[in-house]
């Protein structure tokens, strides 16, 4: 069974320094120091013995004891976490918590642990439950919060979520950038359940935080659309382009559609521009897509085969092979060629989070991994390496 030295060495040392500092007779402090000795290695004999249960109830009574051992109980009680151990450690952590006479300092350490552990074990209820006792604390309340929100986030209940990031915010730590983010999930959630007004106050909350938040301005065009407010939706979309133009890919087709509501050339050349800014696969099927049917197929051909010679890469060769086989359907060879090429594509195609580096087959707006905001770019590794 696998056990890290320095707990051994460590707790004894512990012992020795509280004897001395009580100024006990030194014949009781003797009889004492070999009680506890004697517990302590029956503790530890279980432990290394593979009876952990066994060993805490030991250890347990060694507290009782010798206050002084209450680091010997964080100690165990993290070296359990960290094995995946959790209730042992949630044991542990409990019975330190619950002692009437432990200090204000260790009581919240404990707390502290003990809260970690259910989050750890992923038992979110109780772990806000023991952040939201953390936090009543002096100096714990910045800790209880960040895990509070790290918990909101999670569960996705977003307005808890922001309120909590309200507060770390009052405390001088600025979390606009993520307060807008929440909003922008709460007007997801209202648009998505047909409630366009409040889908549309969460996006002006969403703005409020960050004005330049790429997903708010889009959320707020996509919106405006609805409404029949063109001039609206363009208006956010032009501010894309000025303040965030990376994220050009995620609005172009739409901005075309609308374009061409007045002038289909006009949009195609939109279409052109921005793939020849961003390279994006994206962009180049709503340009061949729309030059088929607004003008026809030949041309799409031609801009694919264009887009193939100067940018090469499977994901172009897969836009190509798809516009041959819609325009061929009784060719099955096409559609053979079209098939491999759009599922290798598919496979190779990902986009890579610029924070901790997770990749992913989907734009995402908050990374899987590392669970930061805006860390995807909305280009493919592939697209990237070819600009």
């Amino acid at each position: 069974m696998e056990f890290e030295l320095w707990y051994l060495i460590a707790v004894p040392l512990l012992f020795a320094s509280g004897w001395w500092l009580r100024g006990l007779d030194a014949r009781q402090r003797k009889g004492e120091r070999n009680n506890i000795d004697d517990q302590y290695f029956k503790g530890l004999s279980l432990l290394l013995s593979d009876e952990p249960d066994k060993a805490i109830d030991v250890f347990i009574e060694v507290v009782r004891l010798d206050e002084d051992t209450i680091e010997l109980h964080h100690a165990l009680g993290n070296l359990f976490r960290r094995r995946g151990q959790f209730d042992r450690a949630i044991r542990l952590h409990s019975f330190l918590v619950n002692r009437a006479e432990l200090p204000e300092r260790e009581r919240a350490k404990a707390m502290s642990e003990l809260a970690l552990d259910y989050l750890k074990a992923g038992m979110y209820d109780r772990a806000e439950a023991a952040y939201e006792a953390l936090a009543d604390f002096k100096g714990r309340e910045h800790e209880a919060n960040e895990a509070l929100m790290h918990i909101y986030v999670t569960e996705r209940e977003w307005k808890k979520a922001i309120e909590t990031a309200q507060k770390l915010s009052n405390g001088g730590h600025k979390l606009n950038h993520e307060i807008s983010h929440f909003y922008c999930e709460l007007a997801m959630r209202a648009r998505q359940g047909k409630d366009a007004a409040r889908a549309l106050e969460f996006t002006k909350a969403a703005l409020s935080q960050n004005s330049e938040n790429p997903r708010a301005l889009s959320l707020n065009a996509d919106l405006a659309l609805e409404a029949g407010d063109r001039e609206g939706a363009l208006a956010a979309w032009d501010k894309i382009e000025r303040t965030r133009g990376e994220y050009l890919p995620l609005i172009a087709a739409k901005k075309a559609d609308v374009l061409a509501e007045i002038d289909r050339e006009a949009a195609l050349a939109y279409l052109k521009e921005a793939f020849a800014q961003t390279g994006s696969v994206d962009v180049l099927k709503a340009l061949v897509q729309r030059t088929a049917v607004w003008v026809d197929e030949a041309s799409a051909m031609s801009v694919a085969s264009e887009a193939l010679k100067n940018r090469p890469s499977l994901s172009t060769l897969a836009v190509m092979s798809s516009l041959k086989a819609n325009a061929n359907p009784r060719d099955e060879q096409a559609k053979i060629l079209a098939d491999i090429t759009a599922r290798q594509s598919k496979l190779t195609a990902r986009y890579q989070c610029r924070h901790c580096g997770f990749l992913a087959h989907t734009f995402s707006w908050q990374c899987p991994g590392c669970e930061q905001w805006d860390t995807f770019p909305p280009l493919r590794v592939d697209e990237v390496k070819r600009r």
